[in-house]
């Protein structure tokens, strides 16, 4: 059977002909001739017209059938491509070389005058520890004259020890897992199962319900997009002046997000056993809602505002969620373009809050997009997403105590400090993570010429350690065994219906599921920023290696623990569950080193990301096409360990 030609863009106008636009009638937008000249014989020419909105909309419609026969085409590229990935990074895992280090010593002794240090340090690590404890523990005024001069050496010798320890396991960056860098190639295939026809009639009551209940449950509508003033809007909505009322194109985007997350898990999963509580009906309002939201884009393509702008971004994160991978970039741009006709990214234009998150959030999910295809993030594309303004610093947090807070009504500057301190520390996360990952990238391209790999890793290693010393301490290092241990909190969630079905967030929960998203996010760096230092097939030698795979280990341990709580105790909405792909990166390391302690560590470890993922309400309803997202983790982990047991 022959494969059907692909289309290519050259073959449609993006514009009506001169005679279809006359008549004010359909142009099917083909080329050399539309369909309707080539049937009546009329001279068919296309001009750059301006077209109409119904013109608009048919443009939008055209390209949504393109995208439809583009995405076989992209799928088949895609396998090659992931295959081609992982055949590259199994070449590259066979070239490491071991490079032992001579046996060092240090000392530290106390004197009236201070500290006295002699070694013959060779192990970065060591020194390195020393070094951090110096800077948690003192303030040193800037250094002068000779002193300025021996501190420099003292810096380059720390940077050349690391460099001569395991320069060669940087070639690392990529593991022998197959989904390590490049996931997105096989997670981004559409949905297997095809959404079941069930009518949908949208009325203004439907409308009123969805809008009321994305306002009121923050964790599936603020801690997953936090664009939109929740308080606001709602009153806006709810104003008697039709001036003053949120765009259409924004109210049908809420409504999608709202049913496709907390329709589903706050009401229909509520239903009695008989009514099938677990029928997925939130994907097929959501959808409902995206196509009426697709409509109103179009009558508004060309009228950017920060409602349509919110809208178009919330339609692609919708489509994302329920599966339909091949149109969310076309909405991502069209709301990027929109921001950009408003400002949003001119020199020296003072934004907002809420513009300042709009604009950081486009640039948080771009990035993202970039970081699991494995590709470069030095391109233009890249560079213009970036905002011209730094995002705001959080506010203290308000000062409320715990106890004194009703559980039942949260005061709104408390839930708008978690999802915005969260949402603050996942964006400089992102920023250093955009940044490593250039430099990753960048590594495997210039191969040993690269002499500097080492030095910058380093110094992105003191950013991280310095974004962590700036957070609140009660968003450090979360008790992760406390947290298992608190019987209290067994089964509970951020947010609840009583018996009259009146909605209620628990502020103590809903403030830990912040906190330990953060902790996940804080952890992926740490892998990212350590594990280029130890090699993927054999055990490391050195002092500086061995810790920097304890440090990867622990991090990896750290996301395998808080993911396991999130989805077992706390029964969240939103779970993190992409920090698995990082964790279980180091874990694939381990089941290359010839130790049965590794293996059975890595294999367990690997065995409870897939069940956990399995458990968790994201795989039961695929949110973010998380089945999809699981089944390319199964399916890899079993190529490296034949006795795996996923229940």
């Amino acid at each position: 059977m022959n494969t059907p030609p692909v289309p290519l863009t050259s073959s449609f106008s993006v514009y009506p002909c001169s005679k279809c636009y006359k008549d004010l009638q359909q142009c099917d937008l083909t080329l050399p001739k539309c369909s309707r000249c080539a049937a009546n014989g009329f001279e068919c020419v296309y001009t750059k017209t301006e077209p109409k909105a119904n013109h608009v909309s048919q443009v939008l419609n055209t390209m949504n059938k393109v995208m439809d026969q583009w995405q076989d085409s992209l799928d088949r590229m895609a396998k090659d491509f992931a295959q081609k990935t992982r055949d590259f990074g199994q070449r590259v895992d066979q070239s490491f070389k071991k490079k032992p280090l001579q046996p060092f010593d240090w000392k530290i002794t106390s004197t009236n005058k201070g500290l006295s240090v002699e070694s013959n340090v060779n192990s970065f690590n060591d020194l390195s520890k020393l070094v951090d404890q110096f800077k948690r523990t003192m303030h040193i005024s800037p250094p002068r004259g000779s002193e300025q001069s021996e501190l420099e050496e003292f810096d380059d010798e720390r940077h050349r020890m690391a460099k001569a320890a395991e320069l060669d396991d940087t070639s690392s960056i990529h593991t022998s897992s197959g989904f390590s860098f490049g996931v997105w190639n096989s997670w981004s295939h559409p949905s297997q199962d095809p959404l079941d026809d069930h009518p949908i009639d949208i009325t203004q009551e439907l409308t009123d319900s969805l809008v009321e209940l994305y306002c009121r449950t923050p964790c599936c509508s603020s801690v997953r997009l936090p664009i939109i003033d929740t308080t606001e809007f709602l009153t806006r909505y709810h104003s008697p002046d039709p001036s003053k009322r949120p765009s259409t194109v924004l109210i049908y985007a809420v409504c999608a997000m709202a049913a496709r997350v907390a329709f589903q898990i706050h009401v229909w999963n509520k239903r009695p056993a008989l009514e099938t509580p677990h029928y997925n009906i939130g994907k097929a309002l959501s959808v409902a809602y995206c196509l009426k939201g697709r409509e109103a884009l179009a009558e508004c393509f060309d009228e950017p505002t920060i409602d349509n702008c919110q809208a178009t971004f919330l339609l692609s994160y919708c489509n994302h969620q329920n599966g339909y991978s091949g149109v969310i970039y076309v909405y991502e741009w069209i709301s990027f373009t929109m921001a950009q006709e408003l400002g949003l990214y001119d020199e020296g234009r003072v934004l907002n809050t809420r513009e300042s998150i709009l604009v950081w959030c486009l640039y948080y999910f771009n990035t993202w997009h970039r970081v699991l295809q494995g590709v470069s993030t030095t391109s233009t594309e890249s560079k213009q997403f970036h905002p011209s303004c730094p995002l705001p610093p959080p506010q203290p947090k308000p000062h409320f105590e715990f106890m004194d807070v009703d559980l039942t009504e949260p005061p709104p500057e408390m839930i708008d400090y978690y999802v915005y301190t969260e949402w603050y520390c996942l964006i400089q996360l992102q920023v250093l993570r955009h940044d490593v990952m250039t430099r990753l990238l960048q590594a495997q391209a210039l191969g040993k010429q690269d002499t500097t790999l080492a030095r910058d890793l380093l110094a992105m290693q003191d950013r991280l350690q310095q974004f962590y010393d700036t957070l609140p301490m009660e968003w450090k290092n979360p008790d992760l065994e406390s947290i298992a241990l608190d019987q209290m909190a067994l089964g509970t969630t951020s947010c609840y219906y009583d018996d009259q079905q009146s909605y209620h967030l628990d502020i103590h929960e809903f403030a830990r599921f912040c906190i330990l998203s953060v902790h996940v996010y804080y952890n992926i760096n740490k892998i990212l920023l350590y594990q280029a230092f130890f090699p993927s097939d054999h055990i490391p030698t050195s002092q500086f290696s061995l810790q920097c795979l304890y440090t990867c280990v622990d991090a990896a341990y750290a996301i395998t623990q808080t993911l396991d709580i999130m989805v077992k105790h706390e029964d969240e909405c939103n779970i993190p569950l992409l920090g698995f792909l990082f964790a279980n990166m180091v874990y694939v390391k381990l089941l290359n080193y010839n130790s049965d302690q590794y293996s059975e560590f890595a294999q367990r470890c690997l065995e409870q990301s897939v069940n956990v993922s399995k458990m968790s309400k994201a795989y039961l309803y695929d949110f973010e096409m998380t089945r999809n997202l699981v089944g390319v983790m199964e399916k890899d982990f079993l190529k490296h360990c034949k006795s795996f047991n996923f229940s």
